[in-house]
């Protein structure tokens, strides 16, 4: 290179993204649901006793439930970035089982990318494939980002004003093919 030549800055490489599921056996992915219960908790203003943080992870792992962990992967390291968690469910009047998604969180810095509809799609992927018939959720009538997610996905929850403290609840109809019959995800 001449000393003319214009140098050029190298471009930080965008880390990688993954979803896959949380392995309880695995103290890293303990203590990555914890910080991210945690984390969690925290927006939703809910104040966690010590007895609730030292168990939520080990609870989880004893449970019906699963939980997807979304993660930034870096050349020599992996950061928990976001959560789903979710449990099977019986639906009585349609005579088959639901994934109902208990909590989804993603941290601030990496919402509005994409990463809670990857985590839905990879949610109803897992649904699909145990034989559930739909997604199901609920959601505060305040969370208003939230709700048009979900809505934008497929899930039949009401746009514009609830009453005020309203838990919304919603479904949404997975086929086999891969997405939604609302045409979300």
């Amino acid at each position: 290179m001449t000393p003319d030549a214009p140098q050029s800055t190298p471009r930080k490489r965008h880390a990688d993204i993954r979803i896959r599921e949380a392995d309880f056996g695995d103290p890293d992915d303990r203590a990555a649901v914890r910080s991210l219960v945690e984390a969690f908790a925290d927006v939703s203003d809910v104040e966690l006793t010590d007895t609730v943080r030292d168990t939520v992870a080990p609870f989880l792992g004893r449970t019906a439930a699963f939980v997807l962990l979304a993660e930034e992967i870096e050349t020599d390291r992996r950061r928990p970035i976001g959560m789903l968690i979710a449990q099977r469910i019986i639906a009585s009047f349609r005579a088959c089982e639901r994934m109902n998604i208990h909590d989804l969180y993603v941290e601030a810095e990496h919402r509005g990318h994409g990463l809670g509809r990857r985590m839905l799609d990879a949610c109803a992927d897992r649904g699909r494939a145990v034989g559930c018939c739909d997604l199901t959720l609920e959601v505060t009538g305040d969370n208003h980002v939230a709700r048009g997610l979900y809505r934008s996905y497929g899930f039949d929850l009401p746009e514009g004003d609830v009453p005020d403290g309203a838990v919304l609840y919603g479904k949404c109809p997975i086929d086999a093919t891969g997405s939604p019959s609302g045409g979300g995800g």
